[in-house]
């Protein structure tokens, strides 16, 4: 068995795996969509979030759950750099990538794909929440937006336009309980319009960083093959659960654990 054998769960597969070996592990030219939601530096002691009924620091919240902390823009994109090549290598020449980024970050990264990669810039999309935390340090406007950046590669591309009303770049929802326990999942408000938008039934969606896999789960029931993987294995256990809970024909992949595999 060859490493990329032994790494590659397949379509509608899910593992335990740093994203960037198993991405390491999928063909060539095989991916429709690449919708992921990497850590992209907010833990910060000045920042606020909901967390188990309280509001903390997104620094007491997630902070110590996985690296979110880089010295400056220019760092962060060094990180990413090595999962854009790999994005690239394994989507489709009619495929679309879809990143969330911090607001501070979008800039500078739009311009050096564009520069670095087979990439062409699309648009922005932003989320709206319509229910914020509280500010109390009242020296900044409420953080209420988060926004992902939409790249194409190649000159045809996946966009199912609706209703003229449905189609604006901006989605707005409520924040609250959450399917996990996962510090940063995303709601279904955020994921759902984009796998509408974006896909056809039968593509291929990969998620690098799965989290508490809202990607997977959506795109599942949107009629897609799904490829994720989570590097953690607290938040791998979370995702399984959820992905069983939701009775999804998915099979679970943990090399380190080849009894795992189901």
């Amino acid at each position: 068995m060859n490493y990329k054998q032994k790494n590659f769960g397949g379509i509608n597969s899910f593992s335990n795996l740093d994203g960037k070996a198993g991405l390491a592990s999928v063909p060539d030219n095989f991916v429709d969509l690449v919708l992921t939601d990497p850590p992209y530096g907010i833990a910060d002691s000045a920042k606020l979030t909901k967390t188990k009924g309280q509001i903390v620091s997104t620094q007491e919240a997630w902070g110590n759950d996985f690296q979110d902390s880089w010295d400056n823009v220019e760092h962060y994109y060094e990180w990413i750099k090595p999962f854009i090549t790999e994005f690239v290598r394994v989507m489709k020449d009619n495929g679309s990538l879809i990143l969330f980024l911090d607001r501070k970050y979008t800039g500078l990264i739009i311009r050096n794909l564009e520069k670095h990669f087979d990439l062409n810039f699309k648009n922005k999309i932003y989320f709206k929440k319509k229910n914020p935390v509280p500010s109390i340090r009242k020296n900044n406007y409420r953080s209420t937006i988060e926004e992902a950046v939409w790249f194409i590669k190649g000159k045809q591309f996946v966009f199912n336009f609706g209703a003229q009303a449905d189609m604006l770049q901006f989605y707005e929802g409520s924040i609250g309980r959450k399917k996990t326990q996962h510090p940063t999942e995303k709601y279904r408000w955020m994921i759902e319009p984009l796998i509408k938008n974006h896909t056809r039934p039968g593509d291929v969606v990969l998620d690098s960083f799965a989290g508490s896999a809202p990607t997977l789960v959506v795109a599942k029931q949107h009629a897609c093959h799904v490829i994720g993987f989570e590097k953690e294995a607290r938040f791998y256990e979370m995702a399984r659960a959820r992905i069983e809970e939701e009775q999804m024909d998915l099979a679970f992949h943990a090399p380190a654990n080849e009894s795992a595999i189901v």
